[in-house]
This record gives C-alpha cells, sequence and structure tokens, in this order.
C-alpha cells in the first residue's frame, strides 16, 4: 500500500518530462500503458483466468465509471482553482469513509483512527498551503465550481475506496485493477486522437514508464491494500502520496521546501505511524445487507 502511493506520488517527476500534451491524452495513454502491463503480467503468470467477470458484474462496471469522473472532476478542480487545493479537497475522502464505513462495511471507528485522519488532515493542509495562504485565493464563480468539483472528487475516491473492499470478496486485486482501468480507458478513448503523431512521438516513452509505474505497478499495489486493510486506514494511508510528491519534487526537481511542508510531512507520517501499528489496521470482513446491492452508497 505505502509504496503503491510513493509510487503515485511520481506523477509530478513524469507530468515534468511530459511537453506540449493537453492532460486528457496524457490521462488515456497512461491508462492504456497502464492496463497493457497489468495484462501482460496475468497472462505471462498464467492468471488470466482471473479476469472472468463473477458476481457483482455491475458493481465492477462502476468502479471504472467511478474513476473516470473522479479524474474528470478533480483535473477540472485543479483547472478552476490551482493544484495545491485540487489535492486538499481530494484528499478530504478519509473523512467521507470514516463517516460512512460504519454503515456501509460493519467497521468499527477506533479513537487512533481519528487521531489519525486530524493530524493526516493538518499535514496535508501545511503541505499544499499556497504562499499566502488559502484566504489569498477568491472562491467564486468559475473557483466556486472549482472547489464544488473538488469536493465531489474526494467523495468519489471515499467511494472507490469502500467498492473496492466489497469487489474484494468476489474478485482478486488484479482483476479489480485491471476492469477498473479497462473501463476507464475505454471511455477515454475519444481523447486519444486529439494529438497528433508528431507531438506524442517525442513523450511516448515517458508516457509508457508513467502508465507502469503508476497504473500498472502502483494501481495494483494500492487497490491490494485497499482491499486487505480497512478502509479508514487504506485512505489514510493513501495521504502519503502528497508527502511522496513534495519528496520527488525537492530530490528530483529542486522545488524548496518550506518549514510549513517539513512539518505537514511529519504531519502526515505520523498519521501512517498511528493507523499501521494500530488495532484499525485489522480488516473487518463482515458486511451489511445491502453492500451486496448494486446500488453505491453516497459518496465515493
Amino acid at each position: 500500500m505505502l509504496l503503491g502511493c510513493i509510487l503515485y506520488g511520481m506523477t509530478g517527476l513524469f507530468l515534468a518530462g511530459i511537453h506540449s500534451l493537453p492532460i486528457t491524452s496524457i490521462i488515456f495513454y497512461r491508462l492504456f500503458f497502464g492496463l497493457i502491463f497489468i495484462f501482460t503480467f496475468l497472462l505471462v503468470t498464467n492468471r488470466l483466468e482471473e479476469l472472468k467477470p463473477g458476481k457483482r458484474k455491475f458493481r465492477l462496471f462502476l468502479q471504472g465509471i467511478f474513476i473516470t469522473v473522479n479524474m474528470f472532476f478533480y483535473f477540472l478542480c485543479v483547472k478552476e482553482t490551482c493544484f495545491s487545493i485540487a489535492i486538499l479537497l481530494e484528499y478530504t475522502a478519509p473523512i467521507y469513509v470514516m463517516l460512512a464505513s460504519p454503515f456501509v462495511l460493519k467497521e468499527k471507528v477506533g479513537k487512533e483512527s481519528v487521531a489519525a485522519l486530524v493530524l493526516a488532515i493538518a499535514g496535508v493542509y501545511f503541505v499544499i498551503r499556497p504562499e499566502g495562504g488559502f484566504g489569498a485565493l477568491e472562491f467564486s464563480g468559475s473557483r466556486l465550481i472549482g472547489i464544488v468539483s473538488g469536493l465531489f472528487a474526494g467523495m468519489l475516491l471515499a467511494v472507490i475506496i469502500m467498492n473496492v473492499r466489497i469487489l474484494k470478496r468476489d474478485y482478486s486485486e488484479f482483476a479489480i485493477a485491471f476492469w477498473g482501468t479497462a473501463i476507464s480507458c475505454i471511455l477515454m478513448l475519444p481523447f486519444a486522437f486529439e494529438t497528433s503523431f508528431s507531438l506524442l512521438a517525442p513523450n511516448l516513452l515517458t508516457l509508457i514508464v508513467f502508465g507502469i509505474v503508476s497504473v500498472g505497478i502502483g494501481g495494483v499495489l494500492t487497490t491490494i491494500g485497499f482491499a486487505n486493510l480497512q478502509s479508514q486506514t487504506g485512505s489514510l494511508l493513501a495521504l502519503i502520496e502528497p508527502v511522496a510528491g513534495v519528496f520527488f519534487d525537492l530530490v528530483f526537481l529542486g522545488v524548496a521546501l518550506s518549514a510549513g511542508t517539513l512539518a505537514g510531512c511529519v504531519l502526515v507520517l505520523a498519521a501512517a505511524v498511528i493507523v499501521s501499528y494500530s488495532g484499525s489496521s485489522k480488516p473487518a470482513m463482515n458486511f451489511i445487507g445491502f453492500a451486496d446491492s448494486t446500488e453505491i452508497v453516497e459518496k465515493y
């Protein structure tokens, strides 16, 4: 789980190496090459039978839709506000998970989880806080649309995390990662042709590595984590991603690290330690009856 989040944190490095491509094309090719990697791995290891759809086919299909819609609203938030606000709102997901998981998954909310949540949210705030503070930004008009989009993206992320826990009853982690990525890739297919080959060719190698590292390896590892940990624990550990992003930006891109950012990283890491070594990391195996329904619990 932690390794998967760290790999996701390398997104900034890959984006810095991709030039003149619209974000929609980047998303598609990232998904496409990640999907090819997962399929190749399953083929080589003779595990393709895991991809055979079983129960909860509709829920599995919805997982791909959730991922696609989450990406859309996240990048809409980035466009209308800024990257810092988008990250902060995206990672409000643990709040929704902690509120919903006792009803959806019958997971108990322990004191350690609440303490870790407070530390983690505070840490993310310090990590992505823009210079001058959020108060210096205007939240009206298009920015208000961006904020609402970011909040919705966070809700969708929470639904994705909890949905993985439910799908784990009938599918392997590789199958969940494969079908979620495949459906998202199909939905993003129209954007594959909005970029000419002359622009795509110089970025092709970076896109291939981006897809393999982020979606192929990182996606599978985080899916394994979400499937086998309590949803509360998994959502909190996912906050390692922005911290890893800060580290990679510092080491490889030379981005300056402020005292506030450093303090935020420490808080997030402290939250990760708390949930890793507390009883909250033991997955609950009982699901309530309506979890078997094809209706998705609001909000993911």
